[in-house]
């Protein structure tokens, strides 16, 4: 009977984990013939795979934000925490995956926020070599914080033994002109030429609230944040504020 010779095939492939090279061997049949029994199997739909998820709601919707803003992989931190707590937890579930995205002699963005600052602490840095920490904004206040960017490359590039730099500017401007005439420093263009070439960046998405770091670090007055609440705005990235649907609003607090 073809079919149960198909379902054979398959048992042995899908169930057993033999190679198409094994099966081969295993049947008397070449190796091509093996690989069009898997095809015709999938297509007589003789095949079902079922997935055993930990959690089919974290699934769904992993699903709905890669087809709405093409997000690939994400880690969920389900626990019901409050405070500083709850971004320890999403740090220390996501450090495992980002230190297989951080390779040796790589050249790393960071960006301020509560987030990356506990990210600072929960990769494990002290397996790579050659790292260099390039924050990814300045700042505006002069009281040093925790989670400023140039505060979590230094921290993170003392526990990798690896070098970083620092952001000498303000995080927001006043105007166009004062921004025009910054870029024309030589260390500033220098700083906007290493984070162009960084390898990879670590950068949260803030609220568009008076509580959120972003606001905090960027000093916005209570104008700003009631105009960015009047266009909608509801995240930021990187001080670029995005509307519920990720489309960037049309601010000049986002130039």
């Amino acid at each position: 009977d073809n079919t149960k010779f198909i379902l054979k095939v398959c048992e042995l492939f899908y169930l057993k984990g033999m190679s198409q090279k094994e099966i081969s061997a295993h049947l008397g049949i070449s190796r091509p013939q093996v690989s069009r029994i898997i095809a015709v199997a999938n297509e007589k739909k003789l095949v079902s795979i079922h997935l055993n998820y930990e959690n089919v709601q974290e699934n769904a919707l992993q699903n709905q934000l890669y087809d709405k803003y093409g997000i690939e992989t994400l880690v969920f931190d389900t626990e019901d925490t409050k405070g500083n707590q709850q971004y320890r937890l999403l740090a220390e579930k996501s450090a495992d995956y980002l230190s297989i995205e951080i390779k040796d002699g790589y050249s790393v963005g960071v960006m301020a926020g509560r987030t990356i600052r506990y990210l600072a602490d929960s990769i494990p840095l002290s397996r790579h070599h050659g790292l260099k920490f390039v924050p990814l904004c300045g700042e505006n206040s002069i009281n040093g914080t925790e989670w400023y960017s140039n505060v979590i490359a230094q921290r993170m590039a003392s526990r990798s033994n690896g070098k970083y730099c620092f952001f000498t500017a303000p995080h927001v401007l006043k105007n166009a002109e004062a921004k025009a005439i910054l870029m024309e420093e030589p260390n500033i263009k220098e700083m906007f030429n290493m984070i162009s070439h960084c390898d990879v960046c670590l950068v949260g998405i803030g609220g568009a609230v008076a509580e959120s770091t972003g606001i905090r670090a960027s000093q916005l007055t209570d104008e700003d944040i009631s105009s960015l609440s009047s266009m909608n705005a509801k995240a930021n990235i990187c001080s670029t504020y995005l509307d519920e649907d990720g489309r960037v609003v049309d601010t000049e607090l986002s130039d």
